[in-house]
């Protein structure tokens, strides 16, 4: 065993380990910038002691952290490679790790179970390189998190977070989340405020279990009963974009058969039902978006839903008064009850209207709704989101799409 006890400030150069059991941090360590340090064994930082890295730290073992484990504000270039060997990785501890860039590149386990075994705080700043290995904080405790303005890439069935990830601030992100060694995604938009915080987590299991699929509006046809996703908004409601994805292997034909008819589908537990959200689909890419409202834990999955009555939306909206396209044209609602909602690409609600096309209520580019913008404001141009929604014989039907605003 071998013991660092730096009391004073000092920068690290290199530390060469010949240990055979771990390394114990009781003092003071830095990285410098542009400096490689490598720790072959495991790594306990005790309470009051400090780790902070600035430049290239590898770790090849467990890490356990009681003290402060983080990096210089400003510095955005310093990286931490998880590079496990010979098993596993513990990431412990009883006070969370900061962590600016890293990276999870360990196959030790052949990619059958989680090389990356989560009991602490994890909280990644910068970005995140899933080359390799799952990373499991679901059986252990743990919890992975990016602040704002963080995110992923390489994000695969060989490297995901089999469990809860948390995003805190306002950039859209996608959730590298994942179960039985199957990455499933699900990605929210960019969002009002920096102070918002949402987690995200994909199950690969029967939802129906707890939310009976027999309780559902009568336009769904088949919920999807392989997998389901729980997006958690911590504070009070907020308007987004969801983006689902589908994967033939676990996603049930039924569902993906007819990709204009896949849907979003939520359960909402005061209604104790699930209902349509609609969506918009991305065959290229394998998704599904559509605006939603998250409060508390929401479960969403895919569901395949009736053919309705389909109407003419031409959704391309140019308000210059040349009498083409001033107005968002919508043809077939004559003697139909609706709604019309419209939202920006962060999921934020800039127009609503009942009765749409009727006394010359319309939308011409404009936001009728307080929000980011001022009422009776003229919205930027830019890609929209549209949510039309037609009741006929007691039964409402959604139609989700985009629109195009421009000058």
């Amino acid at each position: 065993m071998r013991i660092l006890n730096l009391k004073s400030r000092l920068v690290l150069l290199l530390i060469p380990c010949f240990a055979t059991s771990q390394i114990i941090n009781t003092g003071e360590l830095f990285v410098a910038s542009n400096t490689p340090v490598s720790f072959v064994n495991a790594f306990d930082n005790k309470s009051k002691a400090v780790l902070i890295n600035d430049g290239e730290l590898f770790l090849y073992s467990h890490i356990n952290n009681e003290g402060l484990i983080s990096f210089s504000s400003g510095n955005s270039k310093g990286i931490t490679r998880l590079r496990g060997v010979s098993g596993h990785q513990n990431i412990s501890g009883n006070i969370p790790i900061e962590l600016n860039n890293v990276e999870f590149n360990n196959n030790s386990n052949g990619g059958n179970a989680a090389t990356f075994q989560v009991s602490n705080y994890l909280s990644i700043s910068g970005m995140a390189d899933f080359k390799e290995g799952i990373i499991d904080d679901d059986s252990f405790g743990g919890l992975v998190i990016f602040e704002n303005g963080s995110g992923c890439v390489n994000v695969s069935d060989k490297s995901f977070v089999n469990g809860e990830v948390m995003k805190n601030g306002n950039n859209d992100f996608t959730f590298p989340v994942g179960d039985e060694l199957k990455y499933h995604s699900v990605g929210i938009s960019a969002l009002k405020m920096n102070t918002d915080a949402f987690s995200g987590k994909y199950s690969q299991k029967d939802a129906g279990i707890l939310y009976p699929f027999k309780n559902k509006t009568s336009n769904i046809l088949v919920v999807n009963d392989k997998e389901y996703w729980t997006v958690k908004k911590m504070g009070s409601t907020s308007d987004l974009i969801l983006t689902l994805s589908w994967d033939e292997a676990v996603t049930p034909a039924s569902i993906i058969e007819s990709p204009s008819e896949i849907r979003i589908v939520r359960w909402d537990s005061a209604k104790n039902s699930w209902l349509d959200e609609g969506g918009v689909v991305n065959k290229d890419d394998k998704t599904i978006s559509s605006p939603v409202s998250v409060s508390g834990n929401v479960i969403f999955t895919t569901a395949k839903v009736k053919k309705t009555d389909s109407f003419v939306v031409y959704n391309a909206v140019s308000p210059n008064k040349d009498g083409l396209n001033d107005y968002l044209r919508i043809e077939g609602l004559d003697g139909t009850e609706n709604e019309l909602e419209i939202y920006d690409n962060r999921g934020i609600k800039v127009f609503r209207t009942r009765e749409y096309g009727s006394n010359e209520n319309v939308f011409n580019g404009f936001a009728n709704v307080q929000n980011v913008f001022l009422k009776n404001e003229r919205l930027p141009d830019g890609t929209y989101f549209y949510i039309l929604s037609v009741t006929k014989d007691n039964f409402t039907t959604k139609q989700v799409g985009y629109l195009y605003l421009s000058q």
